[in-house]
């Protein structure tokens, strides 16, 4: 039985949201008032560099970490037809160790729960109240395995973006760049950024200190219809020295029924969330 269908909307939901991604192509903004209320900017001067170095020490920060795992809450909008938001949420578990394995348990609002392992080799995925599973071949790496889905779905991932090993190309985006000021999120004390992209606005909160985690992201996709927004709140952050040696293998759960899966004639040439 082949069911490519089934392989997206599983893939899917575990780290994406139906959008325009970060990551859309620089183009030429309109100056809009400063977020902190000092007035408009000049158009040289858009990218406050206090800004940018804080957005820069919270993704070096995680792109060096070699293994990490941290649980999320998603909130998401979806505009109807006939212009009403609906609001949806998820939340899960993501386990990362570089360059080469990934974990991601997920569990959404209408009660589904989906599972995801990655080996270096092979990407296995399972859903639980289904009680069904698949597997394909995968790239050698994270890195290219996001890139992976990214063509796949042909969707962008937000939460996903976090996980590449190199986060540069988020400043590179971001045409405008601010300082909203501190505040605070899950009682960890933030500095609370603000950018604007071509088409995309989004938020980011870094804790402050010497482990300057990523504790919020909020997308704001202005350009569609109804301007819907992707909020994830990022908690329980831990650096293990090693995880456990069966975290990233797959064994498919009992009774689970294999399902075959079409595949794009290529797969290759993906550039991914950053280009």
């Amino acid at each position: 039985m082949k069911m490519k269908v089934w392989l997206v909307l599983s893939l899917c939901s575990v780290l994406s949201w139906p959008g325009l991604a970060l990551q859309a192509a620089a183009a030429p903004a309109e100056p809009v008032p400063n977020v902190a209320g000092e007035g408009v900017p000049a158009a040289d001067n858009l990218r406050d560099p206090e800004a940018l170095e804080s957005l820069q020490q919270g993704t070096e920060f995680l792109a060096g970490l070699p293994r990490f795992q941290f649980k999320a809450t998603i909130s998401y909008d979806v505009i109807q037809e006939d212009g009403r938001r609906l609001q949806f949420e998820k939340h899960g578990e993501i386990f990362l160790q570089r360059p080469d394995h990934l974990f991601a348990d997920v569990f959404l609002d209408d009660g589904r729960r989906r599972q995801f392992w990655f080996d270096g080799k092979t990407l296995s995925i399972a859903e639980r109240v289904r009680n069904l599973h698949t597997q394909i071949k995968a790239p050698p790496t994270i890195d290219g395995l996001l890139d992976m889905l990214e063509v796949l779905l042909n969707d962008p991932m937000p939460l996903a973006d976090l996980l590449y090993n190199d986060l540069g190309p988020l400043e590179q985006r971001a045409l405008e760049a601010d300082i909203v000021g501190d505040g605070q999120v899950h009682g960890k004390p933030c500095r609370h950024l603000a950018f604007r992209g071509a088409t995309v606005d989004w938020q980011i909160w870094v804790e402050k200190g010497g482990t300057p985690f990523i504790r919020k992201l909020a997308v704001n996709y202005r350009e569609m219809t109804g301007a819907p927004q992707y909020v994830a709140w990022i908690d329980e952050w831990q650096t293990p020295q090693r995880f456990s040696e069966g975290q990233f293998q797959f064994t498919a759960p009992a009774g689970s029924e294999f399902i075959e899966i079409l595949m794009p004639v290529s797969m290759r040439g993906g550039k991914g969330g950053w280009q």
